[in-house]
């Protein structure tokens, strides 16, 4: 890979970003607070140093963006010319995190809350010359040429993101293959309705990340009879395992698919899964009892519903925690500690599976009928 280093102004930065392509790896377009995007303008009125901004052109001279999507938007928005961003034409603000006031703050705060067009409008010399300055700003742009492989534009963005705070799913989105597009792509799995609907954060890639661990389990339980840890780790070499997918593969991606358009179905409301360790062993245990018809994911969810709101109530009660349900302590336990290692994931399930079972065939669980003896008159979960 070639690399080469020139400098843009505002100014050129804005005639050329339409031609600038934003390849899926990248991070999502608008992923920065309003704070953050008026620190960087703060620094660029300031003529501070920024990051430089990562381009590669193809032969055709198409334009890809590898790394500095932020930045582009942030100064984008700022110009009113982002109309992707609900923050655009977001005013200018002074900030200062190391001294409570200096001359240069005092001369940028008397513009604190003015827009781009509202500096570029006013007659005062000094927004005039704010606006000229701003425009003349010189960012370092890294051109890059003559690399062949995707994957090395990829690795490039991921390297150059090492320092910076970048999740597991946006580590996930930088990889290519089957098995990431599965996850990952627009129309992927990681884009299911019933993963959508559960209410995990939708930005940062957490909906497709889900969609990764749940294909990890399956594959594992499919092809070795057990459980497997999905760290991000774990995640990444399933994708490169993945990243030309055989048959059997597709069989069982297409076959969670299905369960998850079952699920979905049988669901009233998704969103009592939000968490993301038992939604995933949710579908795993719906998986293991090959929930396939909307009246078995209908009963299967008023289990779920059931556990759940014993969960809630039981956990909410701190140390007072009813005898009956102490169980429900140690599966807490395996939600929040360490919830993507083997062993947590293999005591979810042992609970759910019993508890499943026992509320088959008795329509209650484990605790129920006790604590219902102990406590006669009162309504299990309202107490």
């Amino acid at each position: 890979m070639q690399r080469e280093t020139t400098h843009w102004s505002v100014q050129q930065l804005r005639s050329m970003v339409d031609r600038i392509n934003f390849p899926e790896y990248q991070r999502e377009p608008n992923l920065w607070s309003r704070n953050e995007k008026q620190r960087l303008i703060d620094s660029m009125m300031r003529a501070f140093d920024i990051a430089s901004i990562y381009l590669y052109t193809h032969d055709d001279d198409q334009i890809d963006c590898v790394d500095g999507r932020q930045r582009i938007g942030a100064i984008m928005s700022f110009l009113g010319v982002n109309a992707q961003d609900e923050d655009n034409g977001f005013p200018f603000r002074a900030l200062n995190e190391i001294e409570a006031e200096s001359q240069a703050d005092a001369q940028l705060a008397v513009y604190d809350g003015q827009t781009f067009a509202q500096l570029h409008a006013s007659s005062d010399p000094g927004a005039q010359q704010l606006v000229k300055q701003f425009l003349e700003y010189m960012i370092t742009i890294v051109n890059l040429s003559e690399s062949k492989e995707a994957h090395e534009f990829n690795l490039q963005f991921t390297r150059l993101n090492l320092g910076t705070i970048i999740n597991s799913g946006e580590k996930l989105n930088a990889m290519v293959g089957d098995l990431r597009d599965v996850c990952f792509a627009e129309d992927g799995l990681g884009s299911h309705e019933f993963l959508r609907a559960l209410g995990v954060p939708t930005r940062r890639y957490a909906p497709e990340q889900l969609a990764a661990q749940i294909l990890a389990q399956i594959q594992s339980l499919e092809a070795r009879e057990e459980y497997t840890r999905t760290r991000h780790y774990d995640l990444q070499r399933l994708f490169k395992q993945g990243t030309t997918m055989n048959e059997r593969q597709r069989s069982i991606v297409a076959s969670v698919e299905q369960l998850l358009d079952v699920l979905v179905s049988g669901f009233p409301d998704p969103g009592i899964l939000k968490n993301r360790a038992i939604a995933v062993s949710t579908v795993l245990l719906a998986w293991d009892l090959r929930i396939d018809s909307v009246s078995a994911a209908q009963s299967f969810a008023e289990f779920v519903e059931d556990l759940v709101s014993r969960l809630k109530w039981q956990i909410g009660k701190g140390l007072d925690v009813d005898s009956e349900y102490r169980y429900l302590v140690d599966f807490q336990r395996h939600i929040t500690q360490a919830s993507v290692e083997k062993p947590a994931v293999e005591a979810r399930a042992v609970v759910m599976r019993d508890q499943y079972e026992l509320w088959i065939r008795s329509g209650v669980l484990r605790g129920d009928e006790e604590w219902q003896a102990r406590n006669p008159g009162k309504t299990i979960g309202v107490d």
